[in-house]
């Protein structure tokens, strides 16, 4: 697609600008880019958890992963926090004590750290009791529904705010592995936000997915809600005034569909199949849009995601990437994926093609921005 629309203000690069077109958001080439150029690398995660199975495994600096093998150093002790038990580790390892040095540098006054601690203390001594049975929970989602179940967390806050703290801790409810995923995801970006984040102001700018993530999977609005009842009563004072219902259902809609996986590195030529270790978001890279020819790649260094031209891409050309490694997947097997986890039916010039070289019935709309 070459360049249309109106410009957005958004400033990303000097590679390319953010337009606003009709279909929604995306990323034209600002001049004549030849292959092989890197127009794009990111800053540090605005929001990142490794996934609860891969927590040991995983590096919490560098995201490191060796097939498996316990990370070799973990923290010890905090001097900042204080706690009248045992320091935890604050779910933190790390491959080497360079990177935990790395980690100590980037939350210098162990405000994050002591965040994730009082959040590991919490989850730890909660699931030392059976979990509860659970009950289904399928409602019919609309935007007024979702409104309505908010309010009913509100009016709960309101209730909490009275009752000893004591007490509170036992009424809050059970969290399973994902949702201490999740759990730990939000307190990151509310660091981040407290700390004022170089990618704030574009993190702000991201569309929210919340209806349509919901929609397909109820059960999220519930854990959602269970996260936030946990967080608002545990979390230390600082983090206190970023915690609210609008800011975690930002982050949360937000997340859904901007997010990057973090996958296990190995070699391009490798048979492999890749580890999913977690999630990041890094909000400068969500404009680009997806195509299943795409002009750029990504891939990760560190903890910083790169995005190099694979093309001569020329002045007001669209740059898109490959969202979820899947270019050598059927037409039908892409368009589900993306669909299922984008929330959209993708119609690139490759898609576009196929649809009219093969017979079916089904086809998206011709000009669908991807």
């Amino acid at each position: 697609m070459s360049q249309d629309g109106s410009p957005t203000g958004i400033e990303v690069s000097k590679f390319f600008e953010v337009r606003q077109t009709q279909y929604g958001r995306a990323c034209f080439a600002s001049q004549d880019i030849p292959k092989g150029v890197e127009i794009l690398i990111s800053n540090s995660p605005f929001a990142t958890v490794i996934l609860h199975e891969f927590r040991k495994e995983v590096c919490s600096s560098c995201f490191g992963y060796e097939y498996g093998k316990y990370c070799k150093v973990k923290l010890t002790d905090l001097p900042e926090f204080k706690s009248n038990k045992k320091f935890r580790g604050a779910g933190l390892w790390f491959c080497s004590e360079k990177c935990m040095e790395d980690w100590l540098k980037f939350d210098s006054k162990g405000e994050l750290t002591q965040a994730f601690e009082t959040f590991l203390e919490f989850y730890q001594t909660k699931t030392k009791s059976p979990a509860p049975e659970t009950t289904e929970f399928n409602p019919k989602i609309t935007t007024e529904y979702i409104e309505l179940y908010w309010k009913d967390i509100e009016d709960w806050e309101s209730k909490a705010s009275k009752m000893k703290k004591t007490k509170l801790l036992g009424k809050l409810p059970y969290l399973d592995e994902d949702e201490y995923t999740g759990a730990r995801l939000i307190i990151h970006a509310l660091y981040n936000i407290y700390q004022n984040h170089e990618s704030l102001e574009t993190f702000k700018e991201l569309q929210t997915n919340e209806l349509q993530k919901v929609g397909r999977f109820p059960a999220l609005l519930r854990s959602q809600a269970s996260i936030y009842q946990v967080l608002k009563t545990i979390l230390p004072d600082y983090l206190q005034p970023f915690l609210t219902i609008e800011t975690i259902r930002l982050i949360f809609g937000r997340e859904y569909g901007n997010s990057f996986g973090t996958w296990q590195l190995v070699d391009d030529k490798s048979s492999e199949n890749k580890e999913f270790l977690g999630y990041s978001l890094f909000p400068e890279a969500s404009f680009f849009n997806h195509s299943c020819s795409p002009n750029l790649k990504k891939y990760r260094k560190v903890n910083r995601m790169h995005f190099q031209t694979t093309a001569d891409i020329a002045k007001g050309e669209q740059m898109c990437i490959d969202y979820f490694h899947m270019l050598d997947e059927s037409l039908m097997v892409r368009q589900e994926v993306l669909s299922k986890n984008w929330f959209f039916e993708c119609a690139c010039d490759r898609c576009d093609e196929e649809f009219r070289s093969e017979s079916y019935q089904v086809k998206p709309p011709p000009k669908q921005i991807y």
